[in-house]
């Protein structure tokens, strides 16, 4: 009956972050979305989200509900780098580094008494967990708990661009350059990225 209808957007933001239920039992985090306000609606997941140039951009994928107009599309090169994974492995392929760790804001430098405002302090979540996870390619780099990573391949780590946002765009197998803050010197650090299992 509303076959081929087309509705105007803006594209209000970049590298957004949002956690999505898949159904009523699990939730998928979902990173580097296009946020736009064209009209997504049940049922129309995985149609285009193009251009003034009718160029694709993305892939619609997720709405707020209860909100208007407020949905998500996968970038479209991120959907080649998967569909050519499929073609080639049979499977998705993530890079894994290997590290758990908190944004360093205004708030965790006070109270850790941390030299530096920004960046992201490697440290585990629990008293079983590891700060670095044994084996990862962040292990074999020599990367540390108490480490603070200030940067990846020279772009400062911030609350709005975390290392996960990095490793969105990045492949197995991919070189992955960190400067990293310990014992107050400064180190630089080249890490082989993974596959996460």
């Amino acid at each position: 009956m509303f076959q081929s209808t087309v509705s105007s957007g803006i594209v209000s933001g970049l590298s957004r972050s949002i956690t999505a239920a898949v159904d009523l039992k699990s939730v998928q985090e979902m990173r580097g979305l296009i946020q736009t306000d064209a009209a997504i609606n049940p049922g129309n997941s995985g149609g285009p989200l193009v251009d003034i140039f009718g160029r694709v951009i993305g892939i619609n994928t997720a709405v707020v509900f209860g909100a208007q107009n407020i949905g998500f599309a996968i970038p479209i090169n991120c959907a080649k780098r998967d569909l050519d994974d499929l073609k080639k492995y049979g499977r998705i392929r993530r890079p894994l580094l290997g590290l758990r760790y908190l944004i360093v804001n205004d708030r965790l430098r006070e109270t850790m008494g941390l030299p530096v405002d920004y960046g992201a302090l490697v440290t585990k979540e629990g008293p079983h967990d590891h700060g670095v996870i044994p084996g990862s390619p962040a292990a074999k780099a020599g990367i540390r708990e108490n480490d603070i990573v200030l940067n990846c391949n020279g772009k400062k780590i911030t609350a709005e661009k975390t290392i996960q946002d990095f490793l969105e765009n990045m492949f197995v197998g991919s070189v992955l350059k960190l400067k990293i803050l310990r014992d107050n010197r400064e180190r630089e650090i080249k890490v082989i990225l993974a596959e996460r299992k």
